[in-house]
């Protein structure tokens, strides 16, 4: 009878292991992405039924998170399926939640409430959002980013959703945060770029701003990730209008807009056309900037959750029309933004948003207020403790030391590994120029990817001299050593003058008898502005500032005096 007992309770407490399994993070992403591979033709045919029979696996497994995965998958579908915030999908959410709580991991449940909040965000419900987001927040404290399930992809939602509350400074924190554990040259790593640009801008920023739409503009263009790279342009030109170069900014903008015309980004085109609207305002032209607005309109009637952006395009209408006095437009305009207005206060209008910023406020303040008499209540137990506390001081201070020195050799070893990266960079691509056929277009693609290399390292140089590691570089000089082997040596000068000289016989022949007065150094440059390489991709291949570059050319224009134009109306034509 006993084993019998035995058997019994055995039985139930493997079935109980089995169904409160521990969650592997990194296991558990991967069962993320298989099963939306398995669904994502469904969700684009709307086939709820499809959906269904896909997933029934996960909702008939004996294990819980199986079904936790059910449910925020299901969540997701109906709200995509439907391109809103239904109850069916509010359902399935928070029984993934309910079901994640049971099983006490810390890192489904951060998940699934981030899964539910990301919904509630994308459709515009930011009220309601706020209680899962903080949530979510106060479970991520109490564990690390590594037991986190996607942690980019969490600190990311957070960052956004704190950006769009106004909450600017706290959404470049988790932006940030999220940029730690992105991989880099990808089309999340630019996202997160440009998005720190963005908040940056709200917040005035307008240098940091452009320093990250420049990083992620310079990313998206690598990887090819166009929509992206449309994005950054539109930012660049937003950067433009605050320095009020209305035309480079337009030309920014019009290019942002026919990619993404191109592409089919609607949002994107919405918004890229709302700012160029703004930009023809403020340089007083009406026409160009009332039609900007009407398209920028037409999208935003499209969809419901648009409301906002509608809202923001009539309020400028509103303004053009107002600068023309156009009396009879201006009413019906402040009629419909009326409308508007009411229909966005349970949304994501002004006031909700405003509200929501300072619920997020006050939570803060409320955490502060309960670590004060948290602090408060331990002084009294200081007193008794002073001897554990000095010993435990004493440990920390040792623990201190030895993890220092670790962290100490984790920094050289990044930055050894940082060396061995470009040095061996910097040989596969030597070697394929030797491999490749000796031609001009073979050298010049080699000097684009020295200039390439050059641009990173110079990048990389000055982060770590910002950084703790900066010692490191000051001391060993490794990667300065590596940029200054990237230069343009003078081996490197003969060969492209050699493949110059084969491609262009006649305007080489040119230079030499007509223009005696063409120093080596003038060559250099002269051939190099020939071949399409701007004044900053000469400076860094020569190793020279920019300003010596224009300096040089200067010293030449008053050598050659009424030649200098006739040398560059060769420079610059196509033999």
């Amino acid at each position: 009878m006993k084993n019998f007992y035995l058997l019994f309770f055995l039985f139930f407490l493997n079935k109980f292991y089995f169904l409160a399994q521990p969650v592997d993070p990194r296991s558990f992403e991967n069962d993320i992405k298989l099963w939306q591979s398995k669904t994502s033709e469904a969700i684009s045919q709307r086939d709820t039924a499809a959906f269904s029979k896909i997933l029934q696996p996960l909702k008939t497994s004996k294990f819980m998170k199986d079904q936790v995965l059910y449910q925020a998958l299901m969540g997701k579908a109906y709200a995509e399926l439907f391109d809103g915030f239904t109850p069916t999908a509010e359902k399935h959410f928070e029984s993934s939640i309910k079901k994640a709580n049971k099983l006490k991991d810390p890192a489904l449940l951060i998940w699934t409430q981030l899964c539910y909040a990301e919904c509630l965000y994308n459709y515009r419900e930011m009220t309601k959002a706020l209680p899962v987001y903080l949530n979510a927040i106060r479970h991520i404290e109490s564990i690390s980013p590594g037991e986190m399930i996607f942690p980019a992809s969490s600190f990311k939602r957070i960052g956004y959703y704190m950006g769009t509350i106004g909450d600017n400074a706290e959404a470049i924190i988790y932006l940030r945060r999220a940029l730690q554990h992105t991989i880099g040259n990808t089309s999340e790593f630019a996202e997160i770029l440009d998005n720190i640009g963005q908040y940056y801008f709200a917040s005035n920023d307008y240098k940091n701003a452009e320093k990250y739409f420049v990083q992620a503009s310079v990313t998206a263009k690598i990887i090819k990730d166009d929509i992206r790279y449309a994005k950054t342009l539109g930012n660049i030109g937003r950067i433009r209008e605050t320095q009020g170069n209305f035309k480079e900014a337009v030309q920014l903008l019009e290019k942002d807009i026919a990619i993404s015309e191109k592409l089919g980004t609607d949002q994107n085109t919405m918004f890229a056309y709302t700012v160029l609207a703004k930009v023809f305002l403020k340089d007083q032209q009406w026409k160009k900037a009332e039609s900007a607005a009407d398209k920028a309109e037409a999208i935003a009637q499209t969809k419901p959750y648009y409301q906002n952006n509608e809202l923001e395009i009539i309020k400028l209408k509103l303004d053009i029309y107002s600068k023309q006095n156009r009396t009879g437009e201006e009413l019906a305009a402040r009629r419909k933004m009326k409308v508007l207005e009411d229909s966005l206060k349970l949304t994501d209008g002004a006031l909700p948003l405003i509200h929501a910023n300072l619920m997020a406020q006050k939570a803060k303040y409320q955490l502060q207020m309960q670590k004060v008499d948290e602090d408060l209540q331990k002084e009294s137990l200081i007193a008794k403790t002073a001897v554990l506390i000095a010993v435990l001081v004493a440990f920390l201070l040792t623990f201190n030391f030895f993890h220092s020195k670790r962290k100490e050799r984790k920094r050289q070893q990044i930055y050894d590994a940082k060396i061995k990266e470009h040095e061996l960079e910097k040989n596969r691509y030597e070697e394929k120029l030797l491999q490749a056929q000796k031609t001009l277009h073979a050298q010049i693609e080699y000097l684009k990817t020295k200039n390439y290399h050059i641009k990173q390292l110079t990048a990389e140089i000055e982060e770590i001299k910002n950084s703790a590691s900066s010692h490191i570089e000051e001391e060993s000089g490794r990667l300065h050593e590596i940029l200054d082997s990237h230069l343009m040596t003078e081996e490197n000068w003969q060969m492209f003058r050699r493949e110059f000289q084969k491609e262009y016989p006649n305007f080489y022949q040119t230079l030499k008898t007509e223009f005696p007065e063409i120093t080596n150094a003038n060559l250099r440059i002269i051939l190099l502005q020939k071949m399409g390489f701007s004044s900053s991709e000469i400076s860094a291949l020569l190793g020279i500032t920019q300003d010596a570059v224009k300096k040089s050319r200067q010293r030449l224009k008053r050598k050659l005096g009424d030649k200098y134009d006739q040398l560059f109306s060769i420079v610059f034509s196509e033999s």
